[in-house]
C-alpha cells in the first residue's frame, strides 16, 4: 500500500483542501515569481518564532509575508478568518495549502526532511498532526504570552484570540 500523496485529496482531518489560484497575483505578490510565499500571523511571537525556523530550515526559497502585509490576502483571495486559523503556502506554480501541509509543501525540496515528512500523508498521521495543528492555532497567543499586555501588537489583534473560552 503506498501512501497517500497530495494529489489524492483524501479527508485531511478538518483542513481545507489546497486550492489553486486562477492566476499568479505576481504584480501584487512579486515573490511568486521566483519562490514560494508563507502567509502567517505578523502579531503572533509564537507564529514569528516557528516561521524563523522554518525558514531557517528552507533556505531562501521561501519568503514569509504577514497576513497583516496590506493587500496581501486580497491578492492571494484569502479570506482573514481563514488566515487567522492556519498559515497558508502559496506556491509558485499557485496552489495554497494551509496548516502542517503548508509546512509539509514548504520543506518538499529538502532531500531528507522532505523525505521523512511525506508520513504525513499516511492515514492518521494526516488527522492528528492537523488535529494538534488547530489545538496549538486556537491557543498560539497563550503560549507565549500576552503579546498586547507587552505592548507588541498594534490595533489590539491579539485580543480578538486571547478571550477566555
Amino acid at each position: 500500500m503506498r501512501a497517500a500523496q497530495p494529489s489524492d485529496r483524501a479527508h485531511n482531518g478538518g483542513m481545507s483542501e489546497p486550492r489553486r489560484l486562477p492566476k499568479l497575483p505576481l504584480s501584487e505578490v512579486p515573490e511568486l515569481a521566483q519562490h514560494d510565499v508563507l502567509v502567517f500571523d505578523g502579531d503572533c511571537r509564537f507564529c514569528q518564532a516557528q516561521v524563523k525556523r522554518l525558514s531557517r530550515w528552507t533556505g531562501p526559497q521561501l519568503v514569509p509575508l504577514p497576513l497583516q502585509k496590506p493587500g496581501l490576502l486580497a491578492a492571494l483571495d484569502i479570506d482573514h478568518a481563514q488566515a487567522m486559523r492556519a498559515m497558508q503556502l502559496v506556491t509558485q506554480d499557485g496552489l495554497i495549502f494551509q496548516g502542517v501541509e503548508a509546512v509539509v509543501q514548504a520543506l518538499r525540496k529538502r532531500p531528507i526532511l522532505g523525505r521523512l515528512l511525506k508520513l504525513y500523508y499516511l492515514p492518521g498521521c494526516r488527522q492528528l498532526a492537523d488535529l494538534g495543528y488547530r489545538l496549538i492555532a486556537r491557543y498560539r497567543y497563550r503560549i507565549m504570552g500576552r503579546a498586547i499586555a507587552r505592548g507588541e501588537c498594534d490595533g489590539g489583534s491579539c485580543a480578538l484570540h486571547f478571550e477566555a473560552k
